[in-house]
């Protein structure tokens, strides 16, 4: 068992904290904390009432967990209890540091609840209308994306008009999208790195997207929305949602559905607010891995209840 150590964190008072996205789903996140507390099991009732589906059924069938209408949802799910935990069990810690938060692509809805921005309840209704919206482009025969890891930079300049650049996550790994069709010539004229097709169903986060965004945008017009009480920063031009006026909350997030999420230049601002102590909460560490290689830097994940509680 891995006890991680908060001493170096309170000399430094910059913490950011880093919120994942689709593709960290599993089977059973969840599932044993059901019994172990009375608010969690109530919430899982809670949200397959909203949702209108069996939130643990869905989530145990390997040909549902991975379609965007129900991942999305899941995913939040499962992240608002972690949330929830770390912000009781480590309330000292918030009240104790300048806190930064950013997450990548669904994480962004996570770092959003993080901050108040709207309860449990209305947040998981618009996750579940980003997911909704987003599966009206879903077509896997047609689309597809893949992560590329290459040793040296990649150059923007070779991306066209077919092949669109998702994510850039750091400098060794970018997400591109299109038709598969494109993909592939893709591949072939450029060998720059190791290919990686990703299990997804729509070309996320590029102009494709279009349609799902102006559905998402008409609907989530109406949630009430409370201004975000830390600096947070969005994948799209790293808007900080503390800065813009609370109606501009659903079309940032309208748009950023259709744009590159600049990962890299998020972390890097975070760095450059003398941010060295970055924890990431979700259900598996993925966005530490993407973080600069650097001795001063200070990773914790918090990706279930034993990581949350055994944090000393």
């Amino acid at each position: 068992m891995i006890v991680y150590t908060y001493i170096t964190i309170m000399s430094n008072k910059n913490i950011s904290i880093l919120f994942t996205g689709q593709g960290s789903q599993y089977p059973t996140m969840g599932l044993e904390l059901i019994e172990k507390f009375d608010w969690i099991k109530e919430r899982y009732q809670i949200s397959s009432d909203l949702l209108g589906f069996d939130v643990i059924k869905i989530q145990s069938d390997p040909n549902k967990i991975n379609l965007t209408e129900f991942s999305q949802p899941l995913i939040f799910i499962y992240s608002s209890i972690l949330i929830d935990l770390f912000k009781e069990i480590h309330k000292e810690i918030i009240k104790n540091n300048k806190i930064y938060l950013a997450g990548h692509s669904l994480g962004e809805y996570l770092a959003l609840y993080f901050s108040n921005t709207l309860n449990f309840e209305e947040m998981l209704k618009l996750v579940a209308l980003r997911g909704k919206a987003m599966s009206k482009v879903s077509n896997p025969d047609k689309y597809g994306m893949y992560a590329i890891l290459t040793k040296t930079k990649i150059d923007a300049k070779i991306f066209t008009d077919k092949v669109y650049l998702a994510n850039i996550n750091s400098i060794n790994q970018v997400v591109i999208c299109g038709e598969k069709k494109n993909l592939e010539d893709f591949k072939l004229d450029n060998p720059i790195g190791k290919y990686i097709p990703l299990k997804v169903s729509a070309p996320f986060h590029s102009p494709i997207m279009k349609e799902s965004s102006e559905i998402f945008l008409e609907k989530a017009k109406i949630f009430s929305f409370k201004k975000s009480n830390y600096d947070l920063l969005s994948n799209h031009k790293l808007t900080n949602y503390k800065n813009i006026e609370l109606e501009d909350y659903a079309n940032q997030l309208s748009k950023q559905i259709l744009s590159t999420v600049e990962w890299t230049d998020i972390i890097n601002y975070f760095i450059s607010k003398e941010v060295n102590n970055f924890f990431e909460i979700g259900p598996k560490k993925t966005l530490l891995n993407f973080l600069p290689k650097n001795e001063n830097i200070i990773t914790c994940p918090f990706c279930s209840y034993e990581d949350i509680n055994n944090y000393v």
